[in-house]
């Protein structure tokens, strides 16, 4: 592993790149994460419906445990306060499923802990939950862990900004089958779209399989609409001169040489937003496969109607928005006549 280039200033990985991309690393960095920081702490406990005011005292009380040997196996992640709760996390990558665990554990809890919780965290979306034996099973998956803490009270902590570049990068979070539409209406972003299969935006994180640009009315020997869809194969967040240092990462993507050549070109492409301040800032890149087209763009829902625009896109495009296949594919025009 080379943790520093030549040219380089300092290394790219993080903290939790040491740890690998297995599922103990996985397990072990969110633990990291809640042992780190209190609100980090507090609001996995909201997400789990855990009732617990984020103080200082009940943080205190509270112990983050992992790689726990008990008698009925050994657990990914404990969390523990007093008798008030007692919540078990299961940690699956790729296609990992919890299957024996959804009962191994369950006579594992304190049994005078008032809240006793499982939860398991997969790469698949699944929100059933149960309730056998006073524990309640919660099925979740790692892209909502992605959502719960990608929020501004959450990004600006450095801590939160490398455990979710960490996830997104090395766990390649793409079983939730969503399509990212988002507006171009810069030329510059239009050429490194169509030219180099590349989409550069602020910091971002989430990990969508596939991108539909939508293009702006006024754009040059452009349709308003959507008018391609690219899988996207790989995503990272870097300040732009930063590129050669991923270079190993830009090979994970793609076997094609040139079509990691390309993408190099694309990061490098400058426009009228590009000032020197602008080359220290980090912004995200989705490196895309190249794209399929359709004869007629996909529009926007008109009119004010209140309620437009539901599962779809209306007026302004908001930072993350996604759509569902299914969604989309209604709205393919050649599709839908």
């Amino acid at each position: 592993m080379i943790l520093k280039n030549i040219n380089s200033t300092k290394t790219t990985f993080s903290q939790f790149d040491l740890l690998g991309s297995d599922e103990v690393a996985i397990s072990t960095a969110f633990a990291y994460l809640l042992s780190f920081d209190r609100d980090c702490y507090f609001r996995f406990l909201k997400f789990l419906g855990v009732s617990s005011k984020n103080t200082e005292n009940n943080y205190f009380r509270s112990s983050v445990v992992t790689e726990k040997k008990r008698d009925e196996g050994r657990t990914d992640i404990e969390l523990i306060q007093d008798d008030k709760y007692h919540i078990v996390v299961e940690c699956k990558i790729n296609k990992g499923k919890a299957l024996k665990q959804r009962t191994q554990y369950l006579s594992a809890f304190n049994g005078n802990a008032k809240k006793k919780v499982l939860c398991f965290l997969t790469q698949e979306r699944d929100t059933s939950k149960e309730i056998p034996k006073e524990v309640i099973v919660i099925n979740s998956s790692w892209l909502d862990i992605i959502e719960l803490y990608n929020s501004k009270l959450f990004i600006e902590k450095p801590i939160v900004i490398e455990f979710l570049k960490f996830t997104t990068k090395n766990y390649k979070m793409r079983e939730l089958k969503e399509i990212l539409v988002q507006e171009i209406g810069d030329q510059t972003e239009v050429i490194r779209f169509e030219k180099y299969n590349l989409y550069r935006r602020y910091q971002q994180f989430g990990a969508p399989i596939y991108f539909a640009p939508h293009f702006s009315r006024g754009l040059e020997n452009r349709p308003t609409g959507i008018s391609n869809l690219s899988k996207i194969l790989g995503i990272l967040s870097f300040k732009p001169n930063e590129v050669d240092n991923f270079r190993n990462d830009l090979e994970s993507f793609s076997n094609d040489q040139n079509q990691i050549k390309n993408w190099i070109k694309g990061i490098k492409l400058k426009g009228k937003l590009d000032t020197k301040k602008n080359e220290d800032i980090i912004h995200t890149y989705y490196f895309l496969d190249y794209p399929i087209t359709f004869k007629s763009p996909l529009r926007k829902d008109g009119g004010i109607k209140k309620g437009r625009g539901k599962n779809w896109i209306a007026a302004m495009i908001p930072p993350n928005r996604c759509v569902t296949f299914e969604e989309f594919i209604r709205h393919i025009p050649e599709l839908n006549q």
